[in-house]
């Protein structure tokens, strides 16, 4: 094959060849032949400018050759339009790649407590004698214990919230449509450090930010008989009503009152619940779905009072020590959970009812410190219903330790069975507009002489509206109410038995404007006014930073009326946010 780039440099040497001969023939020829010579020049070189040209452009054409044209292989024999239409099959790299998910949320909030100005006062019976007489403010000692410690007005702050990065993927079983299922999740600390939780307020040994906290699970799947799997995961009690909650992870979130039962930032019913297995079936007749979960305890001890076999906390989402000076699980730990959820759903009707029962939950630290007068009555009578063995082994190792200094007798038999139950209901419009109830019912099962102090059983109310004003901003409303309690344990520290109005109501407004399927900024407003004794928060359920009813106090013992962290009764918390949330 002829090399172009050599063309140029083979003409100039035929041309100078060329002249050569024609320069000869010019010495030695007369005149007729000098003219015919001539005449061959110009004929020679008018061929090799055109074969000048012609060449050029074969050296564009090599330079700049046309796409080439492949030929598609025949469809394989007996194949028809259905077999040569098929798409390829996905690569395997880009499967491993779909199988990430994640939620990253950040905002920014401004809170207050709203507790300054409140009073403490002590509280005695009325005859020290008779546990039914009545309260009043001791008259021995009628002097107020003082106000609240600390910052306790609006601070900044920034906020990670229910941000989760995770895995899942399945593999297929030979000889069926059953696949065995996996989903492994971390939740990434963006606005603080992972780590331990070791606020001032909550302590956990758990770390989140590290892989496996989250909803982490193997199982199998098929789609006749539903889902089974095993792992850690929100209980079915939670899941079922989580589509009416518009404000999840934000302040005012349903969880500061639905499924919790303490006020604090616990949400004892709407918690994730480690070494669980549970089945969710396939919806029967494109309507009906049921969701059930069993948590064995693992428990070695009779009353709970250790970690689960394998738990780095508590069942019931603390550290051992919480809640009082004792590194025991007695602040809330359980033994075997159960949960269940029926579902149905039919065009814009979404209802629910959901059922969860927590065996044998320990709170026999709610005696350490309590402002209870009866409680005290007890203390002074040497009830048996106190541990007063613990209690005088603490004090003979710690002299310092005594009642005067902020240490009183646990409970020895406050242990109980918790359960919850709510039914929910949603309803959507054809013009955008969302409406979502819950009504609820905590009980706790206590022996009849430790009702006085039973704060765990209650009524609860939910309701709120979406309106879709475009395809990227709806607005959101909320309200929550926290019915009266029969009993309370004493442990705020402005504790007032003669107020028997615990009740609470949180209010909540959030704007959404969603970029894309992707990426929404929120503006959100919250507000919970306690009444009493109550000591709801902002933010509970699973949120980065909560606002609570607690002081700034941060020495370990007070005073009489607590062991810990001060918590005051009546506070009035609000809040203002602002974030974004990004989903892939």
């Amino acid at each position: 094959m002829l090399k172009f780039k050599l063309a140029k440099p083979m003409l100039v040497a035929l041309a100078a060849c060329a002249a050569s001969v024609a320069f000869n023939g010019i010495v030695f020829a007369d005149d007729a032949q000098t003219k015919a010579l001539q005449d061959q020049m110009k004929a020679m070189q008018q061929q090799m400018q055109d074969l000048q040209k012609k060449l050029d452009a074969l050296t564009k054409q090599q330079a700049n050759p046309p796409p080439a044209v492949v030929a598609a292989p025949p469809p394989p024999a007996g194949a028809g339009p259905a077999a040569a239409k098929e798409a390829p099959k996905e690569p395997k790299f880009e499967k491993f790649l779909s199988g990430f998910y994640g939620t990253l949320d950040v905002s920014f909030d401004d809170t207050t407590k709203g507790i300054n100005g409140l009073v403490a006062y002590h509280y005695a019976l009325i005859d020290p004698a008779n546990p039914n007489s009545g309260y009043q403010i001791d008259p021995g000692n009628p002097n107020p214990k003082g106000g609240p410690v600390g910052r306790l007005g609006y601070m900044p702050a920034f906020s990670t919230n229910k941000s989760v990065l995770g895995y899942r993927g399945s593999h297929k079983i030979d000889g069926g449509e059953t696949e065995f299922v996996y989903q492994i999740e971390v939740q990434p600390s963006i606005t603080s450090s992972p780590g331990l939780n070791t606020s001032q307020y909550q302590q956990s040994n758990v770390v989140k930010g590290a892989i496996g906290y989250g909803d982490t699970f193997i199982g199998f799947s098929d789609p006749g008989w539903g889902k089974i799997k095993v792992g850690t995961t929100y209980s079915p009690y939670k899941k079922a009503t989580d589509r009416l909650n518009p404000f999840s992870g934000m302040l005012g979130d349903y969880a500061v009152v639905m499924g919790n039962s303490g006020g604090d930032n616990r949400v004892e019913f709407g918690t994730r619940l480690e070494h669980s297995i549970w089945y969710e079936s396939p919806k029967f007749g494109g309507v009906f779905s049921f969701d059930a979960l069993i948590s064995p305890g693992q428990n070695r001890t009779y009353n709970n009072v250790v970690q689960s076999s394998g738990s780095p906390d508590c069942n019931g989402g603390n550290q051992p020590g919480s809640g009082n000076l004792l590194l025991n699980c007695d602040d809330g730990g359980f033994g075997d959970a159960y949960s269940i959820d029926v579902k149905f759903e039919t065009g814009p009707i979404y209802a629910t009812v959901a059922y969860e029962m927590h065996k044998g939950v320990n709170r026999n630290s709610d005696g350490i410190g309590s402002n209870h007068p009866i409680y005290g009555y007890l203390v002074g009578i040497n009830s048996p219903l106190l541990d007063f063995d613990t209690y005088n082994f603490l004090v003979s190792q710690y002299p310092g330790v005594a009642a005067n200094d902020g240490y009183s007798p646990p409970y020895l038999t406050d242990i109980a069975n918790e359960s919850a139950f709510k039914v929910g209901a949603q309803y959507t419009f054809g013009f955008g507009l969302s409406v979502s109830g819950i009504y609820e019912y905590l009980k706790r099962d206590l022996p009849a002489d430790l009702k006085f102090q039973n704060e765990r059983q209650r009524n609860g109310l939910w309701f709120a509206l979406t309106q879709e004003f475009s395809a990227k901003d709806n607005v959101s409303v909320g309200w929550a109410h926290a019915g009266a309690t029969p009993g309370d344990p004493g442990g705020q520290h402005n504790y007032n038995p003669t107020d028997v109005d615990n009740t609470a109501n949180m209010y909540t407004v959030a704007w959404k404007h969603r970029f894309d399927k992707y990426l929404t900024w929120y503006l959100d407003a919250a507000e919970t006014f306690n009444n009493g004794n109550a000591h709801y928060d902002i933010g509970a359920g699973g949120r980065g930073l909560t606002t609570d009813c607690h002081d700034g106090t941060n020495t370990t013992v007070i005073d009489y009326s607590s062991a810990g962290n001060t918590t005051w009764g009546g506070c009035h918390e609000v809040g203002f946010s602002t974030g974004v949330n990004y989903k892939f």
